[in-house]
């Protein structure tokens, strides 16, 4: 009898799904090669939760995936954003919860999202990531894994204690006020924090900031000012041709819009649910966030105060401003990790094309040619922000793959046991990145 592969596809509404489908085929030829493949999609399932209005809360008459000796369940992230859909249909999965990613549409930086969010949950679960070139042993060992050998779920290992912050450092963070624009993304269901934990152990205001604040001052900024023209005036022979001035000219005003906010408020930092924006005001941040980081405001994406906090402590430790990133792929024979994201400081590259925001296909994103040579990866993440991770290694080239957001790099580890502890250590989706030794230096 042929194995059997329920391979249940999340995908968000804010990727195109012809685009989405039509880059896996070789995925899924590779699954067909030693399974009888039975594609599920999420409503598909026999169990879906209400979160936010999202679904009915209602139960359906849908199936029930049952795992057997030669029959499996594997839930393909297909692209980021989906982990709030996953969470609502959680309950519905076998255990151990099978995952499968691969190198596009942020596939894997979602599956590490859903792996901290089922590991804070004593849920048991296996992560495997397809690798970007065609790879039959890949094919061959997830095989074995899944239908010859009993699929042992994943150790994960907690994240190494905080150090201690040099004075200096603490003085900074009991300064700093955070900018909470809109709130958190939905899909970053392993980021939460206790703010009033880290208020009292940091000394840290955050500044809550509904997002409608922010798309009123957008509104409001003119459209031909001496700065606007000034700001696109620097940055229009960087445009690729599929965008316009038009397109800048709006991109600057949603920056000239949030350092408003900033100086109205006295932020030090912010970090926005910038997603919410893509309706509103038709545009997006990345830029903004980009010329806000260049100018010693630390800016976040998507909500993620972990990631943001993370930032910080790079300006502040090590006096040099920081690259949020997503893993977008890897490659064990190489110790090596690719990362993107559609926004970094301009003073981190050495060169950079204006595209459009990679999910959206609107507004401006920044595709950076990053240096290479040493360089730190961090997070800090828990409830109260004491869980931390870090390496060093080298970014060793950019990359420029179409299904991915428009700042790539590859990133070597140092050694194959510290390419092995990026997967075992529950950090959320979000690394943070910076130079090892460079511009500037660390507060004392």
């Amino acid at each position: 009898m042929k194995n059997k592969l329920h391979l249940v596809i999340f995908s968000s509404t804010l990727h195109d799904n012809t685009s989405v489908m039509g880059s896996r085929l070789e995925l899924f030829e590779g699954l067909r090669r030693f399974a009888e493949l039975d594609l599920v999609y999420p409503s598909m399932l026999a169990t879906a939760t209400a979160v936010n209005g999202q679904f009915d809360g209602s139960t359906s008459t849908g199936r029930t995936l049952v795992d057997a000796a030669n029959e499996k369940t594997l839930c393909f992230i297909a692209t980021g954003g989906t982990e709030e859909i996953f969470r609502n249909y959680a309950e519905a999965l076998p255990r151990p919860v099978l995952l499968l990613s691969d190198g596009l549409h942020n596939s894997f930086a979602a599956s590490f999202e859903i792996k901290s969010y089922l590991a804070q949950r004593g849920i048991a679960s296996t992560l495997f990531n397809a690798p970007l070139d065609e790879n039959p042993e890949f094919y061959k060992s997830l095989e074995e894994s899944l239908f010859s050998t009993e699929t042992v779920p994943d150790t994960l290992t907690p994240s190494e204690p905080l150090p201690k912050f040099p004075k200096a450092v603490v003085k900074a963070f009991e300064k700093t006020r955070i900018g909470l624009i809109g709130g958190a993304s939905d899909w970053l269901i392993a980021s939460g924090i206790d703010r009033e934990a880290v208020t009292k152990i940091y000394g840290s205001t955050f500044v809550d900031i509904p997002l409608r604040d922010l798309e009123v001052a957008f509104a409001a900024m003119p459209d031909d000012t001496p700065e606007l023209r000034s700001v696109c005036a620097r940055l229009e022979r960087f445009l690729t041709d599929d965008r316009t001035p038009e397109q800048l000219r709006e991109a600057a005003r949603m920056y000239l819009a949030l350092r408003k906010i900033c100086v109205d408020k006295s932020l030090n930092a912010l970090t926005i649910k910038c997603f919410g924006l893509l309706n509103s005001c038709h545009t997006t941040a990345c830029l903004a966030l980009s010329l806000l980081n260049d100018e010693g405001i630390v800016s976040g994406c998507e909500g993620d105060i972990p990631a943001l906090w993370t930032m910080l402590y790079a300006r502040y430790a090590y006096g040099v401003p920081a690259f949020m990133a997503n893993p977008s792929s890897s490659n064990r024979r190489e110790w090596t990790i690719d990362f993107a994201h559609c926004t970094i400081p301009l003073t981190m590259v050495h060169g950079y094309r204006l595209p459009s925001h990679f999910e959206s296909q609107t507004g401006i994103g920044i595709a950076g040619s990053v240096p290479s040579g040493r360089y730190r990866i961090l997070k800090i993440s828990g409830e109260k922000l004491d869980q931390y991770y870090a390496a060093t290694g080298d970014i060793i080239m950019n990359t420029n793959i179409p299904q991915r957001c428009r700042t790539q790099i590859r990133f070597r580890f140092a050694s194959e046991a510290e390419f092995d502890r990026f997967f075992r250590v529950s950090k959320g989706n979000h690394i943070i990145l910076c130079r090892a030794a460079g511009q500037g230096g660390p507060l004392r």
